[in-house]
């Protein structure tokens, strides 16, 4: 077809287009005015289904749609708990006494005995109880009459029932002084502080030997030690944040006048790195010469297991008068709370043996079979004291929460 053709065709085709008359104007607005009507309505009657949509989805059955449990580490028998746990969902804990030679207590936070540990074997005595995140995972330290420790795990039932002690994949301190003792929160590592001797070479070739203050890092995992010693000095007071850094106190004092030396304290480590001395590969979180309305000498420190907060013991020297438990800033080394202070007299050992994930509650164990719990969070403060079933000594080492 050729171009006069096609345009006298087209031509044709308009003509009844051109003879109609055109719309009324009114017409065409009422028309716009439906169609807007119309798209209103869709786009009300879209929103109001996504509103239904998450009013019903808020309502669902939990059971339904459930939300993630937290991840669980092989080594522990239940998950960890809350950040604002207690002890009504932590309630079990062990008690100790090695100066008696005594089997070790399970006991419950509402009151009540639940069982016995005694030790595995003839000859070795419990010397030290730690517990993980999970308020069922516990390992203890034993000694044998020889002077060599070795180190045993500990498993509760749901009901809070002990099984049987099982050897941990550790090696044992031949000789010397245990001074910590600490298992981290998912139960993989446990974490050993010695002095005047060190423990045997573990599979990782990085065992040491000597006579100053030793710590150590073994992974019930891959079975290997990673060992961060020093010449002089103490390495004690051991509590995990997270699970790969470690708080410790550190004490250097002059040999002269007694006086400790700079960067001892209250210090963390950061367990991923190289081994090597434990003043070098860590940082000062809390000087040792702090001091609170009079209140000295530090006797007790325990990190949360967020990392944020680190709670000390002040004791006038040498532990008489009032001691006071606070809480310092793990990040920038200030007081944040003064949260206990005793009314008078020091009762002895006075020390943080638990807190929640994320600090806001708090154990401390003060004087022979006592504890005090608190609750010193912003929104429901409370102290409360009571006897701890089968305790009858006060020591850091006798406690596990």
């Amino acid at each position: 077809m050729r171009d006069d053709e096609l345009r006298a065709r087209l031509t044709e085709w308009a003509g009844p287009l051109r003879a109609a008359p055109p719309p009324p104007l009114a017409a065409i607005q009422r028309r716009r005015r439906r169609r807007a009507a119309r798209q209103a309505a869709a786009a009300g009657g879209a929103v109001a289904a996504v509103a239904a949509g998450a009013i019903v989805l808020a309502g669902w059955p939990a059971s339904t749609a459930p939300r993630p449990a937290p991840p669980v580490s092989p080594y522990l028998a239940v998950p960890l708990p809350a950040p604002d746990a207690g002890p009504e969902t932590a309630p079990y804990f062990i008690t100790l006494d090695a100066g008696n030679r005594q089997p070790a207590t399970v006991g419950r936070a509402s009151g009540g005995i639940l069982g016995q540990v005694r030790p595995p074997a003839p000859g070795l005595t419990l010397t030290w109880v730690t517990a993980a995140g999970d308020d069922r995972t516990f390992a203890f330290a034993a000694r044998d009459q020889a002077g060599q420790t070795t180190f045993w795990g500990l498993r509760l039932s749901a009901a809070g029932q002990p099984g049987r002690l099982t050897r941990l994949p550790v090696p044992p301190l031949a000789g010397g002084q245990l001074t910590g003792l600490a298992l981290s929160a998912d139960g993989s590592q446990l974490a050993i502080a010695s002095s005047t001797g060190a423990s045997s070479t573990g599979a990782s070739g990085t065992g040491a030997s000597g006579s100053g203050p030793q710590l150590e890092v073994a992974s019930l995992a891959t079975r290997t030690v990673r060992t961060w010693s020093a010449a002089t000095g103490q390495v004690s007071m051991l509590s995990w944040a997270g699970d790969d850094e470690l708080a410790f106190y550190w004490l250097r004092a002059d040999p002269v006048t007694s006086v400790p030396r700079p960067g001892s304290g209250v210090r963390l480590l950061d367990t991923t790195r190289g081994p090597g001395s434990p003043l070098a590969a860590s940082r000062l979180l809390v000087p040792d010469d702090v001091t609170v309305h009079g209140s000295a000498g530090i006797t007790g420190a325990r990190i949360a297991p967020d990392g944020r907060s680190v709670f000390l013991t002040l004791h006038p020297a040498p532990r008489q008068g009032r001691f006071r438990i606070v809480r310092f800033s793990a990040a920038t080394g200030q007081l944040e709370q003064v949260i206990l202070s005793s009314p008078g007299a020091s009762l002895g050992y006075c020390g943080v043996t638990w807190t929640s994930p994320s600090g806001e509650r708090l154990l401390a164990q003060c004087g022979i079979a006592q504890t005090v719990r608190s609750d010193h969070g912003t929104t429901r403060p409370a102290n409360q004291t009571w006897s701890i079933p089968g305790s009858t000594t006060a020591d850091p080492t006798s406690f596990a929460w």
